[in-house]
């Protein structure tokens, strides 16, 4: 099944550790924590009443997307409680084969160049990967949206599943990532409903 990044709660501390290496010109620390290969264990509590194929609509708690996805899946949310930087809010198939992730990070520095691009990168090698380490992620396409968002599309070769994330920079400070994964064995049963996901993607 697919697998959680689990240490989720370091993520705001690497990107200001990332930001601050590209505003000083030198390459971001590398971390040292292990990543949990613990499979992902969905939550307990949703967003709305509505189950099977009835849609519901998650907005953003601060107003940066929206979008439609089943009522029957579980939604859960981790932030940074002690700086209130970040944010990761997550939704899971009642199976737990397919996965909607919205994360978003906002420290008041400015993203500047292709400094939010590197972060996307990195979070995929680093969070999305199998094994936590660059080299699992295979992206196979990588293109700029009307939007002005960055698609990736990318699959990791040891954990057998894949994803399609988008990333894209608001007001200057806040970094948004946007993906949704399925179990590559699982792509026929949730590929369509994961592209209705994206298709629904707004700004509310």
């Amino acid at each position: 099944m697919i697998k959680s990044r689990g240490f989720l709660y370091l993520f705001g501390l690497m990107v200001l550790m990332l930001g601050v290496g590209l505003a000083c010109g030198s390459p971001a620390p590398t971390p040292t924590a292990e990543p949990t290969t613990e499979p992902l264990v969905a939550p307990t509590s949703a967003p709305a009443e509505p189950s099977g194929d009835e849609l519901v609509t998650f907005t953003d708690e601060n107003d940066y997307l929206e979008f439609d996805l089943p009522g029957d899946w579980a939604y859960g949310q981790d932030k940074d409680e002690e700086n209130d930087f970040w944010y990761w809010d997550y939704f899971v198939s009642p199976d737990e084969h397919a996965v909607v992730e919205s994360v978003v990070f906002d420290d008041g520095t400015a993203w500047t160049g292709s400094s939010s691009g590197k972060q996307a990168l990195y979070m995929l090698h680093q969070f999305y990967s199998d094994t936590g380490e660059e080299g699992d992620i295979r992206i196979s396409d990588d293109s700029i949206q009307k939007d002005g968002s960055e698609r990736l599309v990318w699959e990791s070769k040891s954990g057998d599943y894949s994803g399609i994330s988008f990333f894209e920079v608001r007001n200057r400070t806040a970094f948004l990532m946007f993906t949704v994964k399925w179990d590559n064995d699982f792509e026929d049963q949730y590929l369509d409903t994961l592209n209705a996901v994206i298709d629904s993607y707004r700004i509310p």
